[in-house]
């Protein structure tokens, strides 16, 4: 929902920006019940990220778009430790925003009129000045009806989801605001049941909400493209790969290393103009598999996967030499559709040699010596040297382990079938059979064969 922040100095004041999700959808302001769930978002990622801000205003940025301030009183920084950090807003800009609050995907026009009388609000000084309305500010702070408390996690006091209109946040640093409100001493206790998962993004460390996570990884690692039952596979495997590391305290890489995993903006960047199809089709498969991840004999499973198949998976003993029983050789018979599914690469002899480290050339013996229950090469000998096909595909770069080898004059040519380790769901695999009418469970239950499906 929040994908960043920034502290910025706006006429010499510290201003206080969070860039938010342009999906986040706003609940109507006054409804307790329906605020708190923004209200744990924001505190959350105010706290996890140890945020130090001692400005006025907090500025609220909805895909790039400026949607509003939240206006911070003096209480805030010296608020009581039970109280969580609580912001607090004027009444006024609160009662504005009651009659206009709306959902995202519902604000056209009108959401410009709302920030412009935002704007209006606090320039005409509406907003109650405390060295000078002492009385007011007594009379506010007595009248619950009027006075509204807002925690750290809620922005919608002040913010009106926009959607692509042309506003933004520097129109606003011109803005003077001159005090706030006071407040009376009502703390809404918040309990944030989420988990968040801790990812190692350019360079620094980060804690995103799981499903927030789970989004990402979805729209990095599949196509969008593909069937909705085999985006709901991978959507049950990224969130069980999370848990796991989740589960021993392990930080994860936002790349190839772990799961590749993208923001909202990177996304809408990647896809363009199909940006709306496709991330509502990524937050469908996501929302409809909440919670859902694999297990076996009560543990989290070694949740891998890879892009194409040779027609079989592959048993993870013969890759990386650990025996799983969920992690066997089965078939996988929609591979070949994929169209990079056959590859090629070529080497000359001085490359060769280079690479492995001994002399190759036209005269050295090049001979594979079996193959694997995958339909991989085993091993293979090179001159006087003999390599496993999964370590001789890492060092030579090739897209599989399956190749076969043609020996030219001057070079030598592997030719490969599939895509990856093989182990695992096949994700092109998962859409031939998702196309076929496999559900996400017939599909995870066929390549990780032996597990549960787990809620949590």
């Amino acid at each position: 929902m929040i994908e960043k922040y920034e502290i910025r100095k706006i006429d010499n004041e510290e201003r206080l920006f969070l860039y938010l999700n342009i999906n986040t959808e706003f609940a109507i302001l006054g409804s307790k019940n329906k605020r708190k769930k923004l209200d744990d978002v924001i505190k959350e990622y105010m706290i996890r990220n140890n945020i130090t801000f001692k400005g006025k205003i907090i500025s609220i940025i909805i895909g790039g778009i400026f949607a509003g301030n939240i206006i911070l009183n003096n209480n805030f920084y010296n608020v009581k430790k039970n109280s969580s950090n609580t912001l607090y807003v004027s009444n006024e800009i609160v009662k504005m925003l009651n009659n206009k609050v709306i959902n995202v995907q519902d604000v056209k026009e009108e959401s410009i009129d709302v920030v412009k009388e935002v704007e209006s609000i606090i320039q005409n000084k509406k907003i109650i000045n405390t060295n000078n309305t002492n009385e007011e500010n007594k009379n506010v702070s007595n009248n619950q009806n009027n006075n509204t408390i807002v925690n750290n996690n809620d922005k919608r006091k002040e913010n009106t989801v926009v959607n692509n209109t042309n506003i933004t946040y520097e129109n606003d640093s011109k803005v003077e605001v001159k005090e706030e409100i006071t407040s009376n001493n009502y703390v809404e206790e918040v309990v944030d049941n989420n988990i968040y998962i801790s990812l190692l993004r350019n360079g620094s460390y980060e804690k995103i909400e799981l499903e927030e996570y789970v989004s990402g990884v979805v729209g990095a690692e599949m196509p969008a493209s593909f069937s909705i039952e085999a985006l709901k596979a991978q959507a049950v495997i990224a969130r069980t790969y999370a848990l796991k590391a989740h589960s021993k305290g392990n930080s994860l890489k936002a790349n190839e290393s772990n799961q590749s995993y993208k923001t909202v903006n990177e996304l809408r960047n990647m896809w363009g103009g199909n940006f709306n199809t496709y991330y509502n089709k990524i937050l469908e498969a996501v929302n409809s598999t909440k919670g859902v991840y694999l297990s076996y004999s009560g543990n989290y499973i070694e949740a891998v996967y890879h892009s194409t198949s040779n027609g079989k998976t592959e048993s993870s003993s013969n890759v990386w030499g650990n025996y799983y029983p969920y992690l066997v050789s089965v078939s996988s018979v929609y591979d070949s559709n994929n169209p990079s599914y056959i590859g090629s690469k070529t080497l000359s002899y001085s490359e060769l040699s280079s690479i492995l480290g001994i002399d190759v050339n036209s005269e050295t013996l090049i001979e594979i010596n079996g193959m694997t229950t995958g339909d991989r090469v085993a091993s293979i000998n090179i001159g006087d040297r003999n390599y496993r096909g999964v370590d001789l595909r890492n060092l030579l770069g090739l897209r599989s382990a399956d190749f076969d080898i043609t020996i030219n004059e001057d070079s030598v040519t592997f030719t490969t079938r599939g895509y990856g380790h093989g182990v695992g769901l096949s994700q092109y695999g998962a859409n031939g059979y998702a196309k076929n009418g496999y559900s996400y469970r017939d599909i995870l239950l066929h390549y990780y064969p032996g597990v549960q499906i787990s809620y949590l």
